[in-house]
């Protein structure tokens, strides 16, 4: 069996996840890859194959009415709608209405998959009545997202560490907003923010140094490969990823994975502690507690097996066969 993962190669979680799948097909017996969707030369490579998995979108040169398609649906409703209605105000439209692709394939996919149960219900109720929206486990590679020995700790008692991509969603707005506060309870705390794009520094670092979380805290557009960025979650205490709805993410997957203790917003299952979303000022108090002990952990949900995840996507993959 040929599958094809059609993806955006941009190193989002969106890539990483379609790019980790290929490989643990692979590992299974299937002839599995995935191909860039901006990058025409290689199209050709995945006209033939069986199964056309859709992370981001389908390039024209394949017959959608011939072909098998499984879609697998990334960004969170929230987000996909927020953006969409942004794009299409400045005039763009096609690929950048991530909104109305989903509501195609809603309608013209094979299969469609999700890997949230909130996100599962939404989607579901956008659909035609027997269709079904499946759920499958994001998995990651356990084999090297694991504790390792660091390098060296980094600054801070304790030291936080959030590397998020910098969509509305699950930026760091609400940390840095907080961060001052959380200091001033705790001053040896230090937060290390990275992964913060060139293009927007001109308004997080003013934020940053008008309200003094700068001054206890190390900010950088530093994006980190896979070993790197494992040593960042073992050299650290806590990994905090705030994304929105307190749905999880690929990076808190590998964080947790990685031994690391996890900060989210309320909801995300593999979080060793939760605080509210909304005001600033509690999110600080919650932080606060957290920091010093007073709340214990969570019972958390495990992180799962990448090979778990394509099991499952395998037998879809044997319902189109």
């Amino acid at each position: 069996m040929k599958v094809v993962h059609w993806t955006l190669k941009n190193g989002s979680g969106l890539h990483r996840v379609a790019e980790s799948m290929a490989k643990a097909e692979q590992a299974l017996g299937l002839e599995s890859l995935t191909i860039d969707t901006m990058v025409s030369s290689g199209w050709d490579k995945g006209v033939d194959a069986d199964i056309h998995c859709v992370h981001s979108h389908l390039p024209d040169i394949v017959d959608r009415k011939k072909a098998k398609i499984v879609h697998f649906i990334h960004g969170t409703p929230e987000h996909s709608f927020q953006n969409s209605v942004e794009q299409g105000l400045s005039g763009n439209y096609a690929p950048s209405d991530s909104w109305m692709i989903t509501q195609y394939w809603l309608q013209h996919a094979d299969i469609t998959v999700t890997f949230w149960p909130r996100h599962q219900a939404i989607w579901q109720s956008l659909c035609d009545k027997h269709n079904k929206i499946r759920l499958l486990p994001m998995g990651i590679d356990k084999s090297f997202w694991k504790p390792t020995e660091s390098r060296g700790k980094f600054a801070g008692e304790p030291s936080l560490f959030t590397a998020e991509n910098c969509h509305y969603i699950k930026w760091p707005l609400d940390l840095l907003m907080a961060w001052e506060w959380i200091t001033n309870e705790i001053p040896k705390a230090r937060l290390h923010a990275h992964y913060i794009p060139k293009d927007q520094h001109r308004w997080w670092f003013p934020l940053a140094n008008r309200n003094g979380a700068a001054f206890k805290s190390f900010l950088s557009g530093g994006i980190f490969n896979d070993v790197d960025l494992r040593n960042c979650f073992t050299s650290v205490d806590y990994y905090i990823g705030l994304v929105r709805y307190g749905d999880f993410n690929r990076i808190c997957l590998e964080a947790k994975a990685t031994g690391t203790k996890l900060i989210s917003y309320k909801s995300n299952p593999y979080a060793d502690f939760w605080v509210e979303e909304g005001d600033q000022r509690e999110i600080a108090k919650q932080v606060v507690s957290i920091l010093r002990g007073d709340v214990s952990p969570r019972e958390t949900q495990e992180v799962v097996d990448i090979t778990e995840t394509v099991r499952g996507t395998i037998k879809l993959y044997e319902e189109l066969s």
